[in-house]
This record gives structure tokens, sequence and C-alpha cells, in this order.
């Protein structure tokens, strides 16, 4: 069961992931684009309102595959030398404060985007809805915390055998 899940939480990071380089190429091509047209013509209007709101699918579609990659910084200098079943122990504790925290986030940016979306919040210049790129935002804390979740299973099941969890 757990690796059913653990291939489906690889595979949705994977695809939002996807999702997210896309929005990075947009935000270079509407940023090349604008540089071009500043020089004969004018710039490419709203430009920054685009390459704000590209930013935040990137950011928010992205992070997941970033934390089931384990390509944020961690400090283990310490932890390292410790032995397997504490490493565990740290492991765990880790998670589960990190999913704790995580969850609460995803939960208000979630709050945030209803209001946004029910207040009718807009770019400034274009008038493009904030709330569907918060909503991504919010998607994207979720599955930080699904890979957080996975995290803390993998990190018991270590506790439990004695290992160091993967």
């Amino acid at each position: 069961m757990l690796n059913l899940f653990d291939r489906f939480v690889q595979s949705l990071t994977w695809r939002t992931a996807q999702v997210a380089q896309i929005a990075l190429f947009f935000s270079m091509a509407i940023i090349v684009a604008n540089v071009i047209a500043r020089i004969p013509w004018k710039p490419v209007p709203g430009t920054v309102e685009i390459v704000e709101m590209s930013g935040a699918v990137l950011l928010g579609l992205g992070v997941a595959y970033t934390a089931i990659m384990k390509g944020h910084i961690a400090v283990g200098v310490l932890v390292d030398t410790l032995p397997p079943r504490i490493q565990a122990a740290v492991d765990t504790f880790v998670s589960a404060v990190s999913l704790f925290f995580t969850s609460i986030l995803a939960w208000q940016i979630y709050i945030y985007a209803l209001t946004s979306s029910q207040r009718g919040y807009t770019t400034g210049f274009l008038y493009i809805p904030l709330a569907p790129s918060i909503y991504l935002v919010a998607f994207g804390m979720f599955m930080v915390a699904l890979v957080l979740f996975r995290d803390l299973i993998k990190a018991l099941i270590a506790l439990v055998k004695g290992g160091v969890s993967g």
C-alpha cells in the first residue's frame, strides 16, 4: 500500500512540476518579448503582472517536486553522526512538525483564495483574477503536505525497524 501511495505522490509531483516548467518558460518568453518590444515600440502591457502570476504557478506547482527529490537545504551534519534508530526518531519528529505546519499553511492559503475569489480581487493593470493562482499555491502546499506525510510514514517504519528512513 505504501508503494502505491509513494508512486502516486511521485507521479503527481512530477506532473505538476512539468506544469511549473511551462510556467517558467512562459515567464522567460514574456520577459524576452518585453525586452525586444521595448526597443522599437513600447513594452508588453502587464508584463510584471503576468510574470508574478506565472511565478506563483511556478512556486505552487514546483515546490512539492523539490521536496520529494530532497532538493531543499538540509543540515544533517549532526544527525548523520547519530545511530540509525535516533536518526529515524529525528526524521519522524521533523516530518511530523513539518507536516503540521505545512497543512496549516495549505489550509490558510486556501481560505485566502476563497476570500480573494469572493471579493473579486484582480491585478491592477490587466484585471486578471488572483484567486486561480492562489488556489494553485494552496494545491502546491497540499502536495508538499502529501510528500511530508509519505516521509513521516517512512520515518515511522524506519523507527520501528530500527533503521534510517529513505
